[in-house]
This record gives structure tokens, sequence and C-alpha cells, in this order.
């Protein structure tokens, strides 16, 4: 039989020292993963500014990296516009983090604008000319102002670009970028077909009831979507309306009833994500009403929707803080073809509204 000896001093030591060393590798690695995540630059690659053609031109911008998907989009297609205006190539400089998280939601939901940008993970370099350009969110400036600066690195000091006039000819081939479909994507919610007519209502609450913008209002979805029934003469079709927004609790309290299974069922409420969204609005959404004017995302799914048939409330008829101080001028920001609304004087009556 086999004598279990007990270990001795020397052992247990050299065994405490294994393990100590043991954590001390392990600790070492979640550190070290730990500030290549957190850290705010990432390296830059000075070796594409070294051995890029010189006869190439780029431009990019500053970005608001930290903002929401439909700002992203707005950004990053308005500055591709510019590039091709400008006979330039864009770039996108993915500074730190923030920047990174805003590459990552915008090739989630449209990996196509992604393809048309030159990526660089840094800082801009110091060769590149800063350019003040576009000190309003929502009012456009011409990019033609730039056409005689020779420099070979643009980037521009502004901010948002949110102005369809920056892309004006590119509605077929931005929504060519978007993802492809997935049909399991979008649950229970309805879709388009040959019988049916599907309303997509977008609200927006959340920071815009305490920011100043104007936020979607219960009784304006109620009566615009009336409206448009009427409006399209939807007798002999299956209409169905799906609403989108940032809070459950009150699109639940537009209509009654609003689910996402039943067969009967009018009302349906969106709990995919953003980008799902934005793909259901182009494969299902035969109208778009945008209940909250400055609502970006909203704007998008207008733009993207199947029907490319969009009615929103117009935002001279609200209090909407980037309105009243001149930032926003709805003749650049809301597409020529989209149909403004607004309550009549009875404030119960929806009505169109002239551009």
């Amino acid at each position: 039989m086999t004598e279990i000896q007990p270990p001795t001093p020397s052992l247990l030591t050299k065994m405490f020292k294994t393990r100590l060393f043991v954590i001390f590798l392990i600790l070492t690695v979640i550190i070290l993963s730990t500030n290549v995540c957190n850290r705010t630059t990432l390296p830059i690659t000075s070796e594409y500014f070294t051995n890029s053609n010189k006869n190439k031109k780029y431009l990019s911008s500053r970005l608001a990296a930290g903002m929401r998907l439909g700002n992203h989009i707005f950004e990053m297609a308005a500055l591709l516009g510019m590039s091709r205006q400008l006979h330039r190539k864009s770039l996108f400089f993915v500074e730190d983090k923030t920047y990174l998280n805003m590459l990552n939601k915008v090739k989630e939901a449209i990996p196509g604008l992604i393809d048309q940008f030159e990526i660089v993970y840094g800082t801009v370099p110091p060769p590149t000319q800063f350019i003040n350009f576009n000190s309003r969110c929502c009012v456009y400036v011409e990019p033609t102002i730039l056409e005689n600066n020779e420099d070979q690195y643009l980037h521009l000091a502004g901010y948002y670009y949110q102005s369809w006039k920056y892309f004006p000819s590119m509605q077929h081939e931005l929504i060519k970028y978007l993802k492809p479909n997935v049909k399991s994507e979008f649950g229970k919610l309805p879709r388009s077909k040959n019988n049916s007519y599907i309303i997509c209502a977008h609200t927006r609450r959340g920071d815009f009831v305490w920011g100043d913008f104007a936020a979607s209002d219960p009784t304006f979805v109620r009566r615009a979507v009336e409206f448009i029934e009427k409006k399209k003469a939807l007798e002999n079709l299956k209409s169905r309306i799906v609403l989108f927004g940032d809070d459950f609790k009150f699109m639940k309290s537009i209509f009654k009833y609003s689910i996402l299974q039943g067969s009967n069922t009018r009302h349906f409420i969106s709990h995919n994500s953003p980008s799902d969204d934005l793909i259901y609005s182009r494969d299902h959404c035969d109208t778009v009403l945008i209940s909250a004017p400055h609502s970006t995302f909203g704007w998008w799914m207008g733009y993207f929707s199947k029907g490319n048939e969009v009615f929103y409330m117009d935002i001279r008829e609200t209090n909407d803080f980037s309105f009243r101080i001149g930032e926003l001028s709805p003749y650049d920001y809301f597409m020529p073809n989209w149909t403004p609304l607004k309550f009549s004087c009875d404030n119960l009556t929806i009505v169109e509204s002239v551009r």
C-alpha cells in the first residue's frame, strides 16, 4: 500500500508561487485587454499617407460620433456626396472608440455606404488642412466653395450635414447600400402585399420632450393616419399601421390593441433593432408618417421606404428649437416630394400645409 506523504514546506512554497504566477498572468491579460479597448486614440498607420497616391485628393470631416444612427447616416451620405462633387476620395478616421462604435453601427445598417470610404485607424495627421464649413446643422452650404482648394487632404470642421442637397441624386444608390433582408427578422409585423397597404408611423419622445424639440403628439399621429387612409382611398385594401419609436408605453397609448400578434390586428408596434426597422421600411412601408419632424431616424425611414411617399408634421407649426433659432431650413432638410401636415384651426382636423 502506497503511503501518501504530506507536502513539505518547500513544496508548499513552490505551489504557492506557481499559483501566484498564474494569477499574475491572468490579471496581466485582463489589464492589457482593458487598456486596448478603452484607450482613446488608436494608432495611426502613417504608411497610409506616405505611400498614398499623390495625385489623389481626399475629404474627411469632424463627425458627431456620439450621436444616433440617423445622424451618422446623414454625415456619411453627405460626406460621400460632397467628395464626389469635389472629385475627392472620402476618408473616415477612426479616432477613438466613439468613432469605432459609429462605424460599426452604420456598417450594421448600410454596409454599402461604408464600402465607399477609405477607413484610417487613427487621428487626423498634421498635413491635413482643417476647413470651417457648415456651422448650422440643417442649412445647406454649397460645397463648390471648396473647389479651388488644392490641398491633398481637406478635413471639414462641421457637424451633422442634415440636408438632402448634399446627396441630391443618390437615393436609389443609397437604398441599394442597405443590408440584405432576412425574412425572419421582422417577427409578426405585417408584410406589404397586393391586397394590403402598410402605413409606417415613426414617433420620437425621449430627449425630444425635455430637449425643446418637437416631440410626437398622440392626437396628431391618430388624426394623420386617418388623413392618409382617406387620401389614399384604401377602402379596397387591407390597411395596417406599424408604429416605430423609442417609447413603447407612448406607442401603446396611441391606438388601442397595438400588439404584435393576431390576424385581425390593424395596429402593430415594432420591437426590432434600428437597422432592421430601416430594412422593414425599404421592403414594406407603402407610406411613412414622420410625427416628430426633426427625427433623423424618421427621416431615413421615409427616404428608404418602399412607397417613397412621406408625410410629416410641418416643423413650422411647432416650437422646435432648431427651427426657431434658424438652425434648420425646411427646404434644405425635407425632401421636396414629401408632404407637410398640420392641424387646422380646430386643432383636431389634419390638413396639408403649403410648402
